[in-house]
């Protein structure tokens, strides 16, 4: 007996999914068998099949049942009964193409390896979604992991290169932001509710103060900024993001800082005594995320 195991990877854009359903297989009855309105030996019989019945199958179920269709009814049968030849198979794979820069991980966490950071234009084959924040995806030949966001389904143009996207104005605001805020290393020293822009600070006060060089108004206060703009996702976090910590033995929110790319982030802390760039994928911040805003 001939088994075919159909699958069908399917591709939309930023949605792309992998369904189990794939093309009709024609197939042939080769003993008597019973057709069932469900893939269950309590189901109702339809009809007992002779051999030689031609069918179609049009799923596998699992290794007990077929999902199929006889002269235009849709049913289910054991596959021990029938032959049937491999139907033509979708693609394992879909091309997709870089639009900004991103990174490609060992694994679905911001906490993984990097392997590269990929720039706009950059080709790869999608090989499944593995959640709304993940892509398992590959990469000349080598398989990793990375956000959907920054990616357009189908080929890049080639040979002749294209131009890396023109920056949006929110990106350019962003780089802004975090400049202000590299600016005020040695300048902008902590403390703990405090807001002497730009000498003394605290961390919601910090951000308060670089933010609103660039016109964006946000109140003092991590109670405040938490709700501020609208939530973004950890695997979606872009440049100029607030982030926001627990700190110590609290499960609250209790420091903030902005997010400057490449699982790093800027903010005014006690441990710099000031301004500093500290990682969010390992050490002390790893497992005190909370959650993040975007407000640009």
């Amino acid at each position: 007996m001939k088994k075919n195991w159909l699958i069908l990877a399917g591709a939309g854009l930023l949605s792309l999914s992998i369904s189990a359903t794939a093309f009709a297989s024609p197939a042939t009855v080769k003993s008597y068998v019973k057709f069932r309105s469900a893939p269950s030996t309590s189901s109702t019989v339809y009809e007992t099949l002779k051999p030689g019945t031609a069918i179609d199958v049009q799923q596998e179920v699992n290794a007990y049942w077929l999902k199929v269709t006889v002269n235009g009814k849709v049913g289910y049968l054991s596959p021990n009964y029938i032959t049937y030849e491999p139907a033509p198979t979708a693609p394992k794979t879909t091309p997709a193409t870089v639009v900004r820069s991103v990174n490609f991980r060992s694994a679905p966490s911001t906490n993984s390896t990097i392997y590269a950071n990929l720039k706009p234009g950059t080709s790869i084959s999608v090989l499944e979604k593995v959640s709304a924040y993940w892509l398992k995806v590959e990469v000349n030949g080598k398989t990793g992991y990375l956000s959907p966001s920054y990616l357009e389904y189908g080929q890049a143009p080639s040979p002749a290169p294209t131009p890396s996207p023109a920056p949006s104005p929110a990106s350019k605001t962003a780089e802004k932001v975090i400049q202000h805020a590299k600016d005020l290393e040695g300048i902008t020293h902590y403390a703990y509710g405090v807001n002497k822009a730009p000498t003394l600070l605290d961390c919601s006060a910090f951000t308060k103060y670089v933010f609103g060089q660039e016109g964006i108004t946000l109140k003092w206060g991590t109670r405040y900024q938490k709700d501020a703009g609208v939530f973004v996702a950890r695997g979606d976090l872009q440049p100029g993001d607030l982030v926001f910590f627990r700190v110590g033995s609290s499960s609250e929110i209790g420091h903030v800082g902005i997010y400057i790319g490449d699982g790093r982030f800027i903010h005014n802390s006690p441990s710099f005594d000031g301004v500093g760039i500290s990682s969010m994928t390992s050490g002390y911040w790893d497992t005190r995320y909370v959650t993040a805003r975007r407000v640009i």
